[in-house]
């Protein structure tokens, strides 16, 4: 369907932060110290602001256009190129356009972007703006902020894979520039850096990937490429490793195991990057690779991608296990919640693999649900992730300012004086450990609250954001699995994954929100920096009304990405078919399945963190009733079951998680001996081929220069001599031939 109306203005969603990037470096380098600039404009934060705000407007509108059919729009022509086809022996011309696709999947992941890009740049004027590390520097960070936004949006919006690279690549680099923001710390070098080359590698694949895609049909434009007769004219076998190349770009993007070493380094960058790298835009980017990839399956003779799809399932299952696994010895906050979304993204890729499998053996309903109940999922990680990254960077902020004060405060009473240096440059207190947490549920209610219910949505907790899509996926795979018994693999690690998901979540929060203070700095924190409340009180409520787009049937009109259609909350599809879907389903193997993984994901794994962390608050401070009880509950079963895990604890699995399974050693050593020796071989065949060739030349032509030179005495006879020997020889030679 050809667009008229807000979809031919789309585009403007994309370019409105593109050219607020250089606008607001412009400025910041012209007004930088000025009081009007940082206190006014918020070195560039209100502008940014606006401008998201303007893309989140157009954003709803062209949702609310396009909610139900797919739109499409020709904007303009980049360039048109010929070339002669020998084969055909005709001039071939191809106009490469820029374009806008809308269908189902695009409308939620364009809400998604922008909506999160918008409560994170609220977030973000007044987690950096009231940071003296920041101070004189937040434009380049707004700047490259906005960029970052315009890459997800332009990638989400893009009518072919050609534009939707180029905006994965424009992400690319904006994770690299956000990550390394404090570049004048080498860990954050390291970081960017590291986060840089891993995704390169998976983008090298890709590229490959997209160039067989064009060899193949001549085209990358999503109306080329998705017509089903264009497919089955393809070699599925070449289709298959053309989309697996793409695959690994999508693994590297999205940070699955092999490729995802770079995402615990990335919590270098201040948090509101996490926030937007976590849920807002770059692993999301992979996710949506593979999304895009179901019309090739579905049109794909029968059984002929099977093989690529329980790849990815496999990946996403070893990945969801392994990553829990790191987060349960994790203390850096921040890095908990990193290994949870990679755990958590690998449930989605599990799915969409078991989606991608049944579409290609002929299971359309079950494919529509499972697709369905993945793209579901997405979108309650991405709101739950969100707010669960700006809640910790509320915690992480406020423990920085709590810190500051105890430090004026000491330093008051030695030496009479206020100081307020960066005491955090000249002692190794860390405001992101959780051992230096504890008792906040009293102190941060907003942010205890937010991050409670972002947790229970990450869990799995009945009712509650993520419990509707996760059921979907595990059931779905379980029911792959039974058809084709590899599945049964990557099936049965989501299950356990449950359970671990419920216990590193709720160490999280017991660690940093129960028990007593466990320094004197979490006993003075309390939340008093405007603005960061506002989008944990928003996101608390989205995450919450998962309940209503389960009503919706939202898995039936995200599994159709064309046709799918929303139910009404009271109807025969509404919220009382998924009640009973979900607690009594009448296939009795699913009813089972349903009720150990709520056995594990909100009973055995929550209980099980409740004995070895948190307890009461200390005295005299009383949390909200909404988490008191939990807290009480938290201090009985501590108080009766509590037990010593010193032994787990100092295990060498313990320190193997610690060291993250010995990944980066494994992968250093492999570049040192493999990189580094292919080299030194390189460099070798360098000074002795190609330099030994150059350099024989260069001695052979010095030495035929040295003789010659050796002729030319300078004396005139000698130059008469050879002159008269020239003419006899010519003479010689003249004779001879004739």
């Amino acid at each position: 369907m050809a667009g008229s109306g807000i979809i031919d203005y789309a585009m403007w969603i994309v370019l409105l932060p593109i050219l607020a990037f250089p606008v607001i470096l412009f400025l910041g380098r012209v007004f930088n110290g000025l009081p009007q600039w940082r206190d006014g404009a918020k070195e560039g934060g209100i502008i940014s602001l606006v401008v998201m705000g303007a893309s989140l407007l157009l954003s709803l509108l062209l949702i609310m256009e396009n909610l139900n059919h797919v739109g499409t729009a020709s904007i303009y022509t980049w360039f048109t190129s010929s070339w002669w086809d020998g084969s055909t022996a005709v001039m071939e011309t191809k106009i490469f356009g820029v374009g806008v696709y809308v269908d189902h999947i695009t409308v939620m992941l364009l809400f998604v972007a922008s909506f999160l890009c918008f409560l994170i740049n609220v977030f973000s004027i007044g987690y950096m703006n009231t940071d003296p590390i920041n101070k004189d520097r937040n434009h380049r960070f707004y700047a490259e902020f906005l960029l970052f936004c315009a890459g997800m949006l332009g990638m989400v919006l893009a009518d072919s894979f050609l534009w939707l690279f180029i905006f994965w690549e424009v992400m690319g680099l904006c994770s690299y520039l956000l990550i390394g923001f404090y570049y004048e710390r080498p860990s954050a070098a390291y970081a960017a850096k590291k986060a840089f080359l891993t995704t390169r590698v998976g983008d090298v694949f890709l590229v490959i990937g997209l160039v067989m895609l064009w060899d193949m049909f001549g085209s990358l434009d999503f109306a080329v490429v998705f017509d089903t007769a264009a497919i089955q004219a393809v070699d599925a076998g070449t289709l298959q490793l053309a989309l697996g190349m793409m695959f690994i770009g999508a693994v590297g993007k999205s940070a699955q195991f092999p490729l995802h070493v770079w995402l615990p380094d990335a919590m270098e960058g201040p948090t509101p990057v996490s926030a937007l790298i976590h849920a807002a835009t770059m692993v999301n980017a992979g996710l949506y690779l593979v999304a895009r990839m179901f019309p090739f399956f579905a049109a794909a003779p029968l059984g002929s991608m099977t093989t690529l799809a329980i790849i990815i399932a496999m990946v996403g299952g070893i990945t969801a296990c392994m990553a829990a696994l790191i987060a349960f010895v994790q203390n850096d906050i921040k890095k908990v919640l990193a290994y949870s979304t990679m755990s958590q993204l690998a449930y989605i890729f599990t799915g969409l693999g078991a989606a991608l499998w049944l579409v290609n053996n002929g299971h359309e309903t079950l494919a529509t649900v499972a697709f369905g109940a993945s793209l579901f999922h997405l979108f309650n990680h991405a709101m739950a992730k969100g707010m669960l990254f700006m809640a910790s960077g509320s915690v992480i902020h406020e423990m920085h300012h709590a810190h500051h004060e105890v430090h004026a405060h000491h330093d008051d009473g030695h030496d009479g004086h206020d100081d307020h240096d960066d005491h955090d440059d000249h002692d190794d207190f860390d405001s992101q450990s959780m051992e230096n947490m504890g008792g906040l549920a009293s102190r941060m209610p907003i942010t205890a609250t937010a991050m409670l219910v972002g947790s229970a949505s990450i869990i799995g907790i009945p009712l509650i954001g993520g419990f509707w899509s996760k059921e979907g996926i595990i059931a779905k795979t379980w029911q792959v699995g039974l058809k084709e018994p590899i599945f049964l693999l990557p099936a049965m690690l989501i299950l356990i994954c449950a359970g671990m998901t419920g216990f590193y979540m709720s160490r999280m929060w017991f660690m940093t929100f129960a028990g007593n203070p466990k320094t004197e700095v979490a006993a003075k924190v309390k939340e008093q920096t405007a603005w960061i409340p506002i989008p944990l009180v928003i996101l608390t409520f989205v995450t919450l009304s998962g309940i209503i787009f389960a009503g919706l049937h939202s898995t039936d009109w995200l599994g159709d990405s064309t046709n799918g259609h929303f139910s009404d909350f009271f109807g025969d599809k509404g919220i009382g078919y998924e009640l009973g879907h979900a607690f009594a389903n009448h296939d009795i193997f699913l009813f089972i399945l349903t009720y150990v993984t709520i056995g594990l994901s909100s009973i055995f794994g929550p209980m099980l963190a409740m004995t070895l962390y948190g307890g009461s608050l200390d005295e005299g401070q009383k949390a909200k009733g909404w988490m008191q009880w939990l807290i009480n509950l938290n201090s009985r079963v501590k108080t009766n079951f509590s037990f010593d895990n010193s032994a787990w604890a100092n295990s060498g699995l313990s320190r193997a998680l610690d060291n993250r399974l010995y990944f980066d050693a494994w992968y250093d050593a492999a570049c040192l001996k493999i990189i580094v020796g292919l080299a030194n071989v390189a460099a070798v065949f360098d000074r002795k081929v190609i330099d030994g060739a150059v350099k024989g030349i260069e001695s052979s032509s010095q030495v035929a220069s040295s003789k010659i030179r050796s002729l030319t005495t300078g004396s005139a006879r000698d130059y008469i001599m050879m002159a008269a020997l020239g003419t006899l020889t010519i003479f010689i030679l003249i004779w001879g031939a004739a």
